[in-house]
């Protein structure tokens, strides 16, 4: 049961609140007034109005509005209210002498705030010199049957704010913002990537296999063909399936999901863009990503620095490239390469990192990277060339067959994206995959499955290739300078609330 506070002195039992809005409801029907109609008279959004006000008060003109009201303030027999549609929000006037004493009666009994209604009127000046509707007759267009919280406390309580995503929009309209920033970021994405000959496709989300990322699924079971099958970790070999195929570059803004834990920076379902080019190689594909990056940065605000918490983040290129194998060598001060598995276990633990035995070589030094070098990363920086363990899906480097051609972008501390030159021997993809087997059976969850289809199909040649996966939740987070996840998503994942 919630309680919503109505206004400073008053607090609203929703239970009790919705019978009186319920006993109106039901007036209003016995007077053969409809409370749902399906059609308005609306000629004119808010900001048109405001935006035309000067002309439309010289001519007086009649205009129909229409939205919820958001405020009402009854003065015997008169009333200022606010209302607002999706473009802005304005103040309107009914004088009882004006639209008549049965209609104003009908306003003062039936109509509340919340409630979707339809005025018709023209523009008007205040003592006050505020722009105003002048009411000449109303309209109920739809009868809320549950308040909505009160403006000047607002829906503070994050929990519920993410709950009830659409009492955070009514009440707090500049969450909008993140949202219409995130609506601009996709859409300067698949601009930058149409621009370049690159093809938009779309890969199921139901796989037989579930490999493409290091992440563990989520199972389900299709009844029909009583087989389990699993919602996409990644869209990454169905995508190069197309280049087998002989497209040139694609391209997939995919919704994903992983079995993962929640934090403020992952949610189980998110979504990520992921990009594919033949005859391309990771190094292309980092001047692809920084060309990206500033394309995105300046589209949007008209400068590369932007300001991201406590630092202020520059996005003019190019960007620094920093050795995996190095950087971890110079942090733990050892050679890894010399290093046995017990030893890095060692150090792993000494660092109070959680250490499972079902850990392998690659986890392990994937864990001391995030703790020891990726943690200290702010400004916008390449990682490079890292260990064949954690990388089953990309091409080793010809003269340290350790390591593989793969970069991840890291910005303040976080992964942005993540690329490789695209392993293409079939043979070898097949052994990396084998491993993977290992792991599972080891107990690694996360470990990758092995896609047998996916061999057969490199069996029949695919040219060189690169790759990229940009996270479109931590993109927006950084550039919207939000630092929960739950923040950039419409509907974050919640644990269902205990019933009471």
């Amino acid at each position: 049961m919630y309680i919503f506070i109505i206004s400073m002195r008053e607090k609203i039992n929703i239970n009790d609140e919705y019978k009186q809005r319920l006993d109106k409801l039901q007036e209003i029907r016995k007077r053969g007034l409809s409370a749902y109609p399906a059609q308005t008279a609306r000629n004119y959004r808010v900001a048109d109005f405001l935006q035309d006000f000067s002309k439309l008060l010289k001519s007086q003109k009649k205009v129909v509005l229409a939205g919820r009201i958001f405020s009402l303030r009854l003065q015997g027999g008169s009333c200022f209210l606010h209302f607002a549609d999706g473009s802005g929000r304005l103040q309107a006037f009914l004088r009882q002498d004006s639209i008549g004493a049965e209609e104003y009666e009908q306003f003062k009994n039936f109509i509340d705030q919340g409630d979707f209604v339809e005025f018709s009127g023209t523009a008007f000046t205040t003592k006050t010199d505020e722009s105003t509707l002048l009411v000449s007759n109303f309209r109920l267009l739809t009868k809320a049957l549950l308040p909505i919280p009160d403006e000047y406390y607002g829906l503070k309580d994050p929990d519920l704010r993410f709950r009830k995503r659409y009492l955070d929009l009514i009440v707090n309209p500049d969450r909008k913002t993140v949202f219409d920033l995130r609506s601009k970021i996709i859409k300067l994405t698949r601009n930058f990537f149409d621009e370049r000959g690159y093809m938009d496709v779309d890969t199921p989300v139901l796989q037989v296999i579930a490999t493409g990322a290091t992440a563990k699924p989520f199972v389900t079971h299709h009844n029909a063909l009583d087989m389990d099958l699993y919602l996409r970790v990644a869209p990454e070999l169905y995508l190069k399936r197309l280049i087998i195929g002989g497209y040139d570059k694609v391209y997939e803004i995919a919704r994903c999901f992983r079995n993962e834990g929640i934090d403020h920076q992952h949610n189980p379902e998110f979504t990520q863009l992921e990009a594919y080019e033949a005859y391309q190689d990771y190094r292309g594909y980092m001047e692809l990503v920084e060309k990206y990056l500033e394309s995105m940065v300046k589209g949007l605000f008209h400068k590369t620095n932007i300001k991201c918490g406590n630092d202020t983040l520059n996005f003019k290129t190019p960007y620094p490239r920093l050795d995996f194998k190095t950087e971890l060598d110079k942090a733990l001060k050892i050679n890894i390469d010399q290093a046995s598995d017990n030893d890095l276990a060692a150090i792993a633990m000494k660092a109070n990192l959680p250490v499972d035995k079902s850990w392998g070589r690659g986890k392990l030094l994937d864990e001391l990277y995030k703790k020891f070098v990726r943690s200290k990363i702010i400004q916008p920086t390449f990682i490079i060339n890292h260990p064949i363990e954690l990388s089953p899906l990309a091409k080793k480097i010809p003269d340290r067959p350790n390591y593989v051609e793969r970069f991840q972008l890291v910005v303040k501390t976080a992964e942005l994206c993540n690329a490789f030159s695209e392993l293409n021997d079939p043979l070898d993809q097949a052994e990396r995959f084998e491993e993977q087997k290992r792991l599972r059976a080891a107990g690694d969850d996360e470990a990758q499955g092995a896609d047998d289809d996916f061999v057969e199909a490199l069996k029949h040649g695919m040219p060189p290739t690169a790759g990229v996966g940009i996270g479109i939740d931590r993109l927006v987070m950084m550039l919207g300078d939000v630092e929960n996840i739950k923040e950039v998503i419409l509907f974050p994942t919640m644990r269902p609330k205990a019933s009471t």
